[in-house]
C-alpha cells in the first residue's frame, strides 16, 4: 500500500464541500453496501457504531434493523455531513477522528465503517483498527467496506487508472486508495475474518467481516 498523500484535514474540507450532494457520487457503492448491511446481522436491541456516517443513508437501515430498543450512533469528521445525517436520521452523532473514539471500551455490539479507511493515511490504519476493536464488546462484529484491488480485467484496468489519477491529484479521487485490509485486521486482533470483493460498474470494493 502506497503512503497516503491526502490528510484528514483535506478529507474534512472535501466532504464538507460536497455535503448532501455526495449522494450523487455513490452510484458504485450500492451493491457493496447492501452486501455489508446483510453481514452486520442486525437485530433488535443491538448497539451499533457507524463510522463515517456520511449523509446517513445506511444509518436509517441500521436504525430500522435494531428497533425498537437498539441504539445507533454515527460519527464523522465532516460537520456538513453530520448536519445532513442529523436531518435524515435524528440519531446521536459525534464529530471525531475515529483514531480516537470518544466511547468506553466494549460499548458496541456492531461497528460499520464504509469507504473511510481507504482515505485514512496508511500508517494510521492499524491504530484505527485497534480503536475499533477496543469499543466492540466480546462477541461483537465489525464490517468494513473500502476500495480495493481489481479481480478481473475491467476492475484491474479501473484501479490502474485510479492509481495514476491519485498520483497526480489525490483530491480528484476524494483521497481514496485501493486497499487490502484483511492482514491488518488480523494483526489488530480480530477473529473469523471473511473477505468478499464486490465489483460494480468495474469498480472493486472489499467487504470484510470480522469478530471478537
Amino acid at each position: 500500500m502506497a503512503e497516503s498523500k491526502f490528510s484528514l484535514d483535506q478529507a474534512r474540507r472535501y466532504y464538507d464541500l460536497w455535503g448532501a450532494r455526495y449522494d450523487w457520487f455513490t452510484f458504485y457503492e450500492a451493491r457493496s453496501k447492501s452486501c455489508a448491511m446483510g453481514k452486520l446481522l442486525l437485530e433488535p436491541g443491538l448497539w451499533v457504531l457507524n463510522i463515517g456516517i456520511g449523509t446517513g443513508k445506511e444509518h436509517t437501515i441500521i436504525q430500522q434493523g435494531i428497533a425498537p430498543d437498539g441504539k445507533a450512533f454515527g460519527l464523522d469528521i465532516s460537520r456538513r455531513m453530520l448536519s445532513v445525517a442529523e436531518q435524515r436520521t435524528k440519531a446521536p452523532l459525534c464529530e471525531a477522528d475515529a483514531g480516537h473514539l470518544p466511547f468506553a471500551d466494549g460499548s458496541f455490539d456492531r461497528l460499520f465503517c464504509a469507504y473511510v479507511l481507504d482515505l485514512v493515511p496508511v500508517n494510521q490504519v492499524p491504530f484505527w483498527l485497534l480503536e475499533f476493536r477496543r469499543v466492540l464488546r466480546a462477541g461483537g462484529r465489525m464490517v468494513t467496506v473500502n476500495l480495493t484491488e481489481g479481480v478481473n480485467w475491467p476492475s484491474r484496468s479501473f484501479v490502474w487508472i485510479w492509481k495514476l489519477a491519485y498520483s497526480i491529484s489525490p483530491v480528484t479521487c476524494g483521497g481514496c486508495q485501493p486497499l487490502q485490509l484483511a492482514d491488518l485486521i488480523q494483526e489488530a486482533g480480530f477473529l473469523d475474518i471473511r473477505r468478499e470483493v464486490v465489483v460494480q460498474l468495474g469498480i472493486p470494493s472489499e467487504v470484510i467481516t470480522a469478530g471478537l
